[in-house]
């Protein structure tokens, strides 16, 4: 938490990506799709800020998930 790393608690997920087929752009669709859901969610209380907010942690989270496929 305090360098603002993501670190996964299941070592498993990176075998399980790799194992379901998943690659580099299946992270940009779900990116995507997520932030649209979330924003359609949120209605008037969605902003920039939230959004960068989103964006920052879905990247860390498939930064991590990434590494550990490797």
């Amino acid at each position: 938490r305090s360098t603002g790393e993501v670190v996964l608690g299941d070592a498993t997920l990176g075998a399980i990506h790799i194992q379901k087929g998943v690659v580099d752009p299946h992270f940009v669709v779900v990116k995507e799709a997520l932030l649209k859901t979330i924003k359609e969610a949120a209605a008037d209380k969605w902003s920039e800020e939230l959004s960068t907010a989103w964006e920052v942690a879905y990247d860390g989270l498939a930064a991590s998930i990434k590494k550990s496929m490797s």
